[in-house]
């Protein structure tokens, strides 16, 4: 299809998602370069979604109808995707300053048009565009943003001790969750890895103590932590939960690295899940108590597990690079301050996590990072790998 300014596009049709995805297909298995600019109509906010502001959105890309051998997509969740041979950057250049004219009279509404328009590069970035097209199969419109919650009151240390005499009783089986981390392989798209297993702060606190913000006293939730710890690895040492089991990860203190729950967990793991275990720690306790954190290191290694220091903003990760830690993963927690830090060599392998949208996955990539967690790949990072990848 060629694209005319001010020409209405036709409604997404599931065809569009099939052809999109066998050029993509073909594209990495041929190796045949295609040049892809992504409109995500669908990051415009709710007041700039009506149809005449879809219609602006699509006006903005009438330059690419210059490109040689353009193709456009319509799919499913409103996004629009032209694909060209050849060089067009004072092409691509225009698309963006339309986008900026055309909703000139809504700029406050606005987001950067950079952040709704995306330069992919096949066969190179098949990967993450098979991800983004499953994820525009599957799109479900956006529910409203729920009002504004007043904080509750803070957990006081009576409060701790009835929540963990709560713990101690409770089933906390129905608390239990899993993340998938995933590995962005351009071959192959989203390979799991592992899992996270936690249990959900969130729903232990609106049904064992509803109305409290777990989190606002920092020292009172480092302690509750302890407790969710203890009865996640009592949960994992139950007779036959690990029997059908595939390589996950918990997020554990040093502290109970060491607590004989620990030692029960470790005694009920099969032996086929011996280096297929993530324990991530928290490098708050690395800092607060290094000779800990070394013996904590130490005894989990002789065991097999593998060891991810997490959590890692940009402030953090230069004190980490360099360093005889011994640690497999570096978890890095994505926020807009990595696109502006200088990113270090990093020898040990990196782990994205909170990768919700696409500006991340991109930075991730360009820092070459492989491992991602986050809501955007969680639904096509379902599934257990049968190893862990080395």
């Amino acid at each position: 299809m060629s694209l005319t300014l001010h020409a209405p596009l036709p409604l997404p049709t599931a065809a569009d998602a099939e052809r999109l995805a066998q050029v993509i297909a073909d594209s990495a298995r041929t190796g045949v370069v295609r040049e892809v600019l992504w409109l995500r109509r669908s990051d415009l906010p709710a007041r700039l979604r009506a149809p005449r502001h879809l219609q602006l959105a699509a006006d903005a890309l009438a330059p690419m109808g210059q490109a040689a051998r353009v193709q456009v997509f319509a799919l499913a969740n409103d996004d629009l995707v032209v694909l060209w041979r050849g060089a067009a950057e004072a092409l691509v250049a225009a698309c963006v300053a339309a986008l900026r004219h055309m909703f000139i009279a809504e700029a406050a509404l606005l987001p950067d048009p950079q952040t709704l328009l995306h330069r992919f590069r096949l066969p190179d970035e098949a990967a993450m565009m098979r991800l983004l097209l499953a994820r525009a199969q599957h799109a479900t419109p956006p529910a409203p943003a729920p009002p504004p919650k007043t904080p509750g009151p803070r957990l006081t240390l009576a409060g701790l001790a009835a929540l963990e005499a709560n713990l101690a009783s409770a089933d906390v089986a129905r608390f239990a969750r899993r993340r998938p981390v995933c590995v962005l392989d351009d071959a192959n798209g989203l390979v799991p890895a592992w899992e996270t297993r936690q249990l959900s702060v969130r729903e232990i606190a609106d049904t064992l103590a509803p109305g409290h913000d777990l989190t606002a006293e920092p020292w009172l939730f480092r302690r509750l932590t302890r407790s969710l710890d203890r009865r996640m690895l009592a949960l994992l040492a139950a007779a036959d939960e690990l029997r059908d089991a595939g390589p996950f990860g918990l997020n554990l203190n040093v502290g109970s690295v060491l607590a004989p729950e620990f030692l029960r967990f470790d005694a009920a793991l099969p032996a086929r899940l011996r280096g297929q275990v993530v324990l991530g720690l928290d490098p708050a306790d690395l800092l607060a108590d290094p000779a800990a954190f070394q013996f904590a290191r130490t005894f989990a290694r002789a065991r097999h597990y593998r060891l991810m220091l997490r959590n890692l903003t940009p402030a953090l990760l230069p004190l980490f690079v360099g360093t005889e830690l011994a640690v497999d993963v570096l978890q890095l927690q994505w926020s807009e301050a990595w696109v502006t830090t200088p990113m270090p060599a990093v020898a040990t392998t990196l782990l994205l996590s909170h990768t919700d949208r696409v500006e991340a996955l991109h930075w991730g990539r360009a820092c070459g990072i492989r491992l991602y967690q986050g809501a955007l790949i969680t639904a096509a990072g379902r599934g257990t790998p049968a190893r862990l990848p080395s």
